[in-house]
């Protein structure tokens, strides 16, 4: 199973968000069931999507589980407040989430283009 992997979902809007642009970063942990993004990564993709006149719209990352949040996941959300996305390996599919004053909730996704 590869390690889970992680990135930065650059776009704009409040309310509906749309994704203009994936920043895939390495993750810093060597786990199949976890991930860290370090910080100077975190800061490198908010300097980047400055420049490109985006915001740092979401954080994506894999589970070898169902794509809900664990609780490192809903710690970090509350930190973080974008929407997380997560794809699990098992199931085949995505889910997005938001953590919404106390509490974590599904939020719908659509494609386009």
């Amino acid at each position: 199973m590869p390690n889970e992997s992680c990135a930065f979902l650059l776009g704009s809007g409040q309310g509906k968000i749309s994704i203009a642009e994936i920043l895939p970063v390495k993750n810093a942990h060597a786990s199949y069931a976890s991930f860290e993004i370090p910080p100077e990564e975190l800061l490198k993709a908010y300097d980047y999507a400055e420049r490109k006149e985006m915001q740092v719209a979401g954080i994506f990352h894999s589970h070898p589980s169902p794509p809900s949040p664990s609780r490192t996941d809903v710690r970090f959300m509350e930190i973080n407040p974008v929407v997380w996305v997560i794809y699990s390996t098992t199931e085949n599919r995505f889910a997005a989430w938001i953590f919404d004053e106390e509490n974590v909730r599904q939020v719908d996704m659509t494609k386009r283009g």
